[in-house]
């Protein structure tokens, strides 16, 4: 005979003890989840979302239905056998609730934005090899995937390029595009709208193959969307489905977002896009001149490309806005009609790219002099300073290995490899170096 309690007391301290077992992870992902609906003397029915069913179910009845009857054992002094059972989708009495209740749409993806079309650099080679891999095989490998970069580098087109290949590929799959803001706003308003919105919520989001969600640094000190995507997170995963999100920065720096989600993340792979070389930017106003049927010379690209390298996004806009004066003014695709034009639009025509200019914005971010540069000085950040500014040279000049190494104080060229070598392997092994590179580069073409 069980002592007198309530279905919620019970369940309440039956939770309790779960926690203490097994931990927050296994806790949120099978125990949270069960809603107590009917206690009698011998048995308790707890409801199982729908979209977590079978995941749970299995799990329960190889872990967790002995440790349930052995708990209520202790809490209720009386044999009491848990029942799971499967909600309904929307409850009956919850559905006048759910009428208005509108999410994003299920895949409001761009179909412009594909693999064919998205040009590949020395700055996204590695993060378009994994997303075509990715697109082959979902779920299987790479999974959560994460892009990362600054704004109007591309991540958008190459997350959206794997879900329109997959959507070709697999015409039946669900595949949810959403930005990270309108993920929250569908949670907030499900929680408005009452009981049977969360469980549409659920199903919205925990149901389909692809999750693409776009900006996840929106999140950031955002406590309640951060666990409810951490749920949607472990119920996809577990369940084979793939995850693919962007960010203006990797997870572990962005400020208040949960270790638990970072931790997540880290287990599958993070990649970052750079700003475009050159060469890219180049190829990216070429495919968007065949594009437009548009017969511009190459010296003509290169000089646009010279002058826009902070994004993509600000290439193409110039570009859009070149061609409309061009065909307005009716005048010829020439580099004086693009140095006139960009000088129209207020593009920054920028420094002139040299050696002196490069020690000098270097010496001064380091407080040395550019004496100090071409000095025999081994202290540390003088060291630095030096390597830094030797890279600089060798990747934003066409100065041969020599001629910078008599620019450098008179040292020969392995000192100048050695260098170049030593900087390029700290930026790609830390992100502050790189974003510490790409700001000194900008600050020596256009100034502060």
């Amino acid at each position: 005979m069980t002592k007198p309690i309530t279905q919620e007391e019970l369940w309440n301290q039956v939770k309790a003890k779960f926690y203490q077992e097994i931990g927050p992870v296994s806790f949120d992902t099978y125990i949270e989840p069960l809603i107590p609906v009917t206690l009698t003397d011998s048995s308790i029915i707890l409801e199982v979302p729908i979209d977590e069913s079978t995941n749970i179910i299995d799990k329960w009845n190889k872990s967790y239905a002995m440790s349930f009857v052995q708990y209520a054992m202790e809490i209720a002094e009386g044999f009491i056998k848990p029942e799971l059972r499967v909600a309904d989708a929307l409850p009956k009495s919850t559905a006048i609730q759910t009428e208005t209740l509108t999410f994003t749409r299920e895949s409001d993806l761009n179909e412009a934005f594909t693999f064919d079309k998205f040009v590949v650099g020395t700055g996204n080679e590695n993060a378009y090899a994994i997303a075509r891999a990715v697109a082959e095989d979902p779920g299987k490998v790479y999974n959560p995937y994460l892009i990362y970069g600054g704004v109007g580098l591309g991540k958008t087109h190459l997350m959206q390029a794997i879900g329109n290949a997959y959507s070709k590929t697999t015409p039946s799959a669900r595949i949810k595009y959403a930005t990270a803001e309108d993920f929250l706003n569908d949670f907030t308003e499900s929680l408005r709208a009452g009981e049977g919105a969360t469980a549409a919520f659920k199903k919205e989001y925990r149901t389909v193959d692809l999750l693409l969600i776009d900006d996840i640094q929106f999140w950031s000190g955002k406590e309640k969307v951060q666990e409810e995507f951490f749920n949607t997170f472990n119920v996809l995963t577990k369940t084979g489905k793939q995850i693919i999100m962007t960010s203006d920065k990797l997870p572990t720096e962005i400020v208040d977002l949960q270790s638990r989600l970072t931790s997540r993340f880290e287990a599958g792979i993070s990649m970052d896009i750079q700003k475009p070389d050159l060469p890219t930017r180049v190829a990216i106003l070429k495919n968007l001149a065949e594009t437009d049927n548009l017969d511009i010379p190459n010296d003509v690209l290169e000089l646009i490309a010279d002058k826009i390298d902070s994004n993509i996004r600000t290439l193409e806009g110039t570009f859009h806005r070149f061609e409309a004066m061009l065909r307005y003014r009716n005048k010829p695709a020439t580099k004086e009609t693009a140095q006139k034009i960009l000088g129209d639009l207020n593009i920054n025509q920028g420094f002139k790219v040299t050696v002196d200019r490069i020690q000098q914005v270097v010496a001064d971010y380091y407080m040395q002099t550019i004496d100090d540069l071409k000095s025999t000085s081994r202290k540390k950040d003088l060291v630095t300073a030096r390597h830094v500014a030797m890279y600089l040279t060798r990747t934003l000049t066409n100065e041969s290995l020599p001629d910078i190494g008599r620019s450098f104080g008179g040292r020969d060229h392995s000192s100048v490899l050695h260098a170049t070598n030593k900087i390029t392997e700290k930026a790609e092994s830390d992100p502050r170096t790189k974003e510490m590179l790409l700001a000194l580069t900008d600050e020596i073409k256009n100034g502060k």
